[in-house]
């Protein structure tokens, strides 16, 4: 199947990207067709669920979200670690930087979990995913996120299976803490390599 991209019109610059392409690509019956598509530019980001295998314990962090405020739903969500992949840094440095700024530790140990698209009908951004295995006894920092980025985040540990809990319960509802717990501790997840190692 082939695509082209015949034209880019930027709509709108700000804190997003915002522009329309038109496209035309192979339809799977035959001939083509021609589409135009908004498209958000975000930049690819990371995600990271941390972990404690001592205590069994994993970091949540609960800050405010504008896309369910805008629904009249809870807008404090319960997240991850995550945020942007900054120019010329790696994922995986990326993640141990959000770690420090939003939860105030540094993991001793990260495992990939793979990469996926958040909205690929309108996006394309990337998240990679990773587990951190860090001791919750022993923060380096305070978190919260940065000031500058007008970030206001509280972390909590909390035991595994509560969090499973929340998860199975519908309290955990953002797509990257429910990917990596599901990876990390569903019923094919690492936990069992984790302990094993």
């Amino acid at each position: 199947m082939e695509y082209s991209i015949r034209e880019k019109k930027a709509l709108h610059r700000g804190f997003f990207h915002l522009d329309a392409y038109t496209v035309t690509h192979e339809r799977f019956g035959g001939g083509e067709e021609t589409i135009v598509r908004e498209h958000l530019e975000r930049g690819d980001a990371v995600a990271m669920l941390l972990y404690d295998p001592a205590c069994d314990q994993v970091l949540l962090i609960e800050q405010f979200r504008i896309g369910p405020a805008v629904r009249n739903d809870n807008p404090w969500l319960i997240e991850i670690v995550a945020g942007m992949i900054d120019a010329e840094e790696e994922a995986e440095a990326a993640a141990m930087r959000e770690a420090e700024e939003e939860a105030g530790y540094r993991p001793y140990a990260i495992r990939h979990l793979g990469k996926y698209y958040s909205t690929p009908g309108g996006s394309s951004e990337r998240i990679e995913l990773y587990l951190g295995l860090a001791d919750s006894s022993k923060p380096v920092g305070d978190g919260g996120g940065m000031h500058h980025e007008q970030e206001d985040i509280r972390s909590f540990w909390i035991p595994r299976q509560e969090a499973m809990d929340w998860l199975a319960g519908g309290r955990i509802n953002s797509g990257a803490p429910m990917l990596a717990l599901l990876l990390a501790f569903g019923s094919d997840g690492v936990l069992a390599d984790i302990k094993a190692g």
